[in-house]
């Protein structure tokens, strides 16, 4: 393989797969896939993911700090997939555009119906 490609395909196995180089890692659990570390559903107050905490100053915010779901091999592809061929035809900043808070609903819904949240085993 040639340097250049090497180069992409470190950048592509960061992004996409368990990023044991991370200062952060494991934020979620161990053998989490890492694509999304900002999750494009967030926030998204499914209470089967997350939960609203009160931060120092008292105000509140949503977390997912023991959300697996959406860190799981199977669903992470889909949810690429899913905004891949949503955008196929779009430049960046159109796709962008076109993936607001409706869109990304409608894609967080589909893949959930395909690969739902497993109680107690969702690693």
């Amino acid at each position: 393989m040639i340097e250049i490609a090497k180069k992409h395909l470190r950048l592509v196995l960061k992004i996409n797969g368990a990023n044991r180089n991370c200062k952060y890692y494991p934020c979620h659990y161990d053998g989490q896939v890492c694509m999304w570390c900002y999750c494009p559903f967030y926030p998204c107050y499914d209470e089967r993911l997350g939960e609203s905490i009160k931060r120092k100053d008292n105000s509140e915010i949503w977390s997912c700090v023991n959300c697996h779901w959406i860190h799981r091999y199977d669903v992470s592809c889909e949810v690429l997939k899913e905004i891949l061929e949503k955008t196929r035809y779009l430049s960046i900043d159109e796709a962008i555009t076109y993936l607001d808070d409706e869109e990304i609903k409608k894609i967080k819904d589909k893949v959930m119906k395909k690969y739902p949240i497993m109680p107690n085993k969702e690693k």
